[in-house]
């Protein structure tokens, strides 16, 4: 994981000074007129992110310098970089389109640039050359981002597509997006699991546990503790194993490790519970915002789009607006504390979604770095602790 400390660029969208910016550790809205370089921006960023220079090949800009800070190494890398000369080639063949960023990808689909000598170069020396940090990108065309069929959007390009193919990518992405969300929330759970076991088996198997209080666990009574042992146990799969509560209630009374292990079988549902949270909150955040007789619900396995009736209408059901949001949503729980870089969030919503954006994005992941390029005034407006505003002019 990383986020971005600054960033200096010579010739952005033709500018004869530099463009650099000290980048907020949490809130970043750039905001300018069109043409001005925002997304040239966000995607010189996402480059130096990604240290694929493919994704510059239409990009206007001479020079770049951007630092990364890596919140796994603790420690700040600079990548630099200097644009080479172009020329126009043969058309690109489908195989080398589909490495492509898929709306790079469409644009350049019948240009072809030379620019094998162009490389980011990372001071100081990145141990491994091809690193890649970890963030989000979502550029406006994020709706067509379903990339199960890349090398189709490609060779046919979007604008011959129909709604139903593009709801049906969509639909797809999320599939994808939230299998990684759901793998992600499961393997937090899974480590939260295995660290309270072993430390389960060691009051268990110590002849000289240190014994827990009856009123030193969290503050749970009896029954509490009951309903957190339930909760541990049907998790696992073996809700037999609890005997009545009454029963559990007079040896939790009088059994020391029996208390001990309450006490580590807390501490785990409060980890699983603090990993779940951001879960909870898109749900509830998504209720409080969709209209229409639409219910939506978030499983381990999928997200479920019913009518008041109870029909299954799916993700690819819903406005364009809700996809807009729901995406960016469920993008920000990814993040998962990294950097997302997103491009004109606001297409298609309300304004009063607009309004809130910023504020639900940061409840769903608070140490999220969000790297934002609008028109909106909305979302400029926006207060959030701990935010930079900033003007992409067009003077040059």
């Amino acid at each position: 994981m990383a986020d971005i400390i600054r960033f200096k660029i010579e010739g952005l969208a033709g500018r004869s000074k530099p463009f650099e910016q000290t980048l907020n550790r949490h809130v970043n809205i750039f905001y300018g007129l069109n043409g001005c370089g925002k997304t040239s921006l966000l995607k010189i960023l996402h480059s130096a992110m990604e240290n694929d220079v493919s994704l510059l090949a239409r990009v206007p800009f001479t020079a770049a310098s951007v630092t990364i800070h890596s919140l796994s190494r603790k420690k700040a890398y600079t990548r630099t970089i200097r644009k080479t000369t172009t020329r126009e080639l043969s058309p690109v063949s489908t195989e080398e389109a589909s490495a492509l960023v898929l709306e790079e990808a469409m644009t350049i689909r019948y240009a072809r640039r030379e620019n094998q000598g162009m490389r980011w170069k990372t001071t100081p020396a990145d141990r491994d050359k091809s690193t890649a940090w970890f963030h989000r990108y979502l550029p406006t065309s994020r709706l067509l981002l379903g990339q199960l069929d890349t090398r189709s959007l490609i060779t046919h390009g979007h604008s011959s597509m129909s709604e139903e193919q593009i709801d049906f990518f969509f639909a797809e992405s999320m599939k994808r997006l939230w299998a990684d969300y759901s793998a992600q929330l499961l393997g937090r759970i899974n480590t939260a699991q295995q660290d309270g076991l072993a430390s389960i088996l060691k009051a268990v198997l110590s002849p000289k546990a240190q014994t827990v209080k009856k009123k030193a666990i969290s503050g749970l009574d009896s029954h509490q503790a009951y309903e957190r042992m339930k909760r541990f146990v049907t998790r696992q799969g073996s809700p037999s194993l609890l005997s009545a509560e009454e029963k559990f209630k007079g040896r939790f009374d009088a059994d020391s490790t029996l208390r001990r292990v309450v006490s580590d079988i807390d501490g785990i549902e409060g980890q699983i519970e603090h990993a779940s949270a951001p879960r909870r909150q898109l749900e509830t955040m998504i209720k409080s915002l969709f209209s229409g007789g639409k219910n939506v619900s978030f499983t381990d396995q999928s997200i479920e789009v019913k009518t008041s009736s109870g029909a299954d209408i799916g993700t690819a059901s819903l406005s364009s607006g809700e996809k807009h949001l729901l995406m960016i949503l469920v993008e920000t729980l990814l993040a998962a504390g990294s950097a997302i870089i997103v491009d004109e969030p606001e297409i298609s919503m309300h304004v009063d979604w607009q309004k809130q954006l910023i504020r639900n994005m940061r409840t769903l992941s608070s140490e999220t770095q969000l790297i934002v390029a609008t028109h909106s005034p909305e979302v400029i407006r926006q207060r959030c602790w701990d935010f930079m505003i900033t003007s992409v002019s067009a003077r040059r």
